[in-house]
């Protein structure tokens, strides 16, 4: 559950800096939203192999059901580790 919530974490703010440039690109390859949620950030796996599945890209499938894609407003550190919180079912209270 930690390191879904670490990738998570990483990815979004990746996406949402548009830096590191190499990563961007890289995760832009495999990266897609449907019409009918688009809201939902989805990411597939396009591994060839094994050794392709270690990739940052194709470990992503755990973020399918995170509607992370905001339209309201910009995510700020603490939104997005309040929707992880939620997502994850962390109980910190």
């Amino acid at each position: 559950m930690w390191s879904g919530y670490i990738t998570a974490s990483t990815v979004i703010k990746i996406v949402r800096d548009r830096y590191p440039k190499y990563l961007v690109d890289s995760l832009e390859k495999t990266y897609y939203t449907e019409r009918r949620r688009p809201n939902e950030g989805k990411f597939y796996d396009a591994s060839k192999g094994k050794v392709g599945r270690h990739k940052l890209e194709n470990r992503l499938e755990m973020m399918d059901s995170l509607k992370w894609v905001s339209t309201i407003g910009p995510l700020t550190n603490d939104a997005i580790w309040k929707l992880l919180k939620e997502h994850f079912n962390f109980d910190f209270n």
